[in-house]
Parts: structure tokens; sequence; C-alpha cells
């Protein structure tokens, strides 16, 4: 998102940001546990996408919830491709991860990476939690450690990344509002830029957060935006 056209007919080669040799996502934070999918988890992430597509995660999430995660085969790719990810280094450009509750187990949503962009060693990062699990701060603290694990550098587990973006619509006040409470900042106004099939042209927002400004210790802002 937001790169203009001279960027995407001749990329730049950049800072050149290559991965670790091994990558491998197993995150904790006081309550959860953000880790790479198994195909063990793959009846609990059909079930539940399907309690929560309607008025939920639809309709920010229209492609991946309600074109995917229809049939048991659907979420199997799904984690297959997740798992498939992760094990080619020299390819990897983006992932999803599962959230879950540290005391459970419970399966209670997703996160990743996404759109890795080698060139301003930078990615975007999202969220969502299942409908019977929000209103707890979840997301909030599944993100800033997604976040953190960008960020870090590759000798102490990260990714060694320099930048993380996040996006919503501006309808998606929720989601806004988690943004906000990261401390991170607002780079994003772009109206009439965002089309969402159930409500039609909005403005897509933007925030991005340099390793510099965070802090991959306490999972925070180090200066929080006001």
């Amino acid at each position: 998102m937001t790169r203009c056209n001279h960027e995407n007919a001749d990329p730049a080669k950049g800072v050149n940001w290559t991965p670790p040799e091994q990558i491998t996502c197993h995150l904790e934070t006081e309550r959860l546990i953000v880790r790479s999918y198994t195909l063990d988890d793959t009846q609990a992430m059909f079930d539940a996408v399907n309690d929560s597509r309607d008025e939920h995660l639809l309709p920010w999430m229209c492609h991946w919830a309600d074109k995917g995660h229809r049939t048991i085969e659907d979420s199997t790719k799904y984690v297959c491709e997740q798992h498939l990810a992760i094990l080619t280094p020299a390819t990897f450009n983006n992932v999803g991860t599962g959230i879950f509750e540290k005391s459970s187990g419970r399966f209670i949503g997703g996160s990743g990476i996404h759109d890795l962009r080698r060139e301003t060693a930078s990615c975007e990062t999202g969220y969502w939690i299942r409908r019977d699990a929000i209103g707890n701060g979840y997301a909030r603290e599944a993100c800033a450690r997604t976040i953190s694990w960008a960020l870090q550098a590759q000798d102490q587990g990260g990714l060694g990344l320099n930048r993380v973006r996040l996006y919503c619509a501006s309808d998606n006040t929720h989601s806004a509002n988690l943004i906000e409470q990261l401390g991170i900042t607002k780079e994003v106004e772009q109206r009439e830029d965002y089309f969402i099939p159930t409500i039609g042209l909005t403005t897509r927002l933007g925030w991005g957060v340099l390793a510099e400004e965070w802090d991959c210790q306490n999972h925070r802002a180090i200066t929080p935006s006001a």
C-alpha cells in the first residue's frame, strides 16, 4: 500500500535486507502465545473464523474471511501455506501467526507480518480476535509483541527490520483506536482511497513505527505519539 507507480515498476535494491537463516516464531506475553501455525490448529481456526465472520470480521477482512475458510479444506490450505512460508527464508515475505491464550491454549485470533519490503526493511502487520474473546485487550497485546518480533535484532531472535506499517479504514474505529493506544505515529490519511464492498469508498488510515522508536523488550513505543 501507499507505493507510487515508479516504485512498483522499477523497484530499487535499497538496503537489501536479508532474513535470518532460520525463521522461528514463538512469542509470549503475559497472557498470550503468538506462534506459527501447525496442522493441529486447523479445526480451531476454522471454527473461530466461522463463529466470528458476520458483522465482526466482515466487512474489514472481506477477501480473507468471506472468500476463505468456508470449508475445513480452505483452512487446512491456509495453515499449510503459513507453515511453508516460514520454512523458506530465501523467498520469505509474509506469514500469518496464531494467537492463543497462555492459560488455556485456546485459539483466539491471528496476527502476522505481511508485504515485507526488502528494499526498505519494512513490513505490515495486522490482527483479528474471535468474536467471543473481544474486549480483553488481546489484539493490542498480540500486535505489540508482533511489532517487537519484526523490529528486534536478528541475533536476539527478531527479524531485524527497520519499520512496521499498520493500516485500516477510517470506519473501522475499533482498529484505529487500538493502534492509537500503542502510541505509534499516524502517517497516512488518504481520502476515498479504500473500497469496502458493503460500505463503499472510505478513507485509508496508516501508521508507522521505526526500530529506533520501539522498545522491543517491553513491547511499547519509546516516546508515544500524542
